[in-house]
């Protein structure tokens, strides 16, 4: 999947129940261990704390998301020192923008 296809239209399909099941899901699960963002070209990298929690809580995130959103592609890297977990989202124009307002505003919103 080429990240700069404009075939891909960039909207979520979940319904209004289901964003706010998602909204508490991102606050008790990935607010706790939310650490920063970064923007990049096509995306985000969004860093969590190196725990397996974190890391638990990122795949699950992503497996939601597959659902849902499915325009984008999603990754996690641990490197070492294992420090952070990042999930990088990407995708056409318009992805970052969607995830910026949407998962990045409820993460910085919601921090501890």
């Amino acid at each position: 999947m080429n990240q700069n296809d404009s075939s891909r239209d960039v909207v979520c399909t979940l319904t209004e129940e289901q964003e706010r099941n998602r909204n508490e899901d991102i606050r008790s699960r990935l607010t706790t261990t939310y650490v920063g963002f970064e923007e990049s070209e096509d995306g985000l990298k969004i860093r969590f704390e190196g725990t397996d929690k974190s890391l638990v809580a990122v795949a699950r995130f992503i497996s939601s998301e597959l659902k849902c959103c499915a325009f984008a592609e999603y990754g996690i890297t641990v490197s070492p020192p294992y420090e952070t977990t990042v999930l990088t989202i990407s995708g056409p124009d318009g992805t970052r923008q969607m995830f910026r307002d949407g998962l990045v505003e409820r993460l910085e919103a919601e921090e501890p």
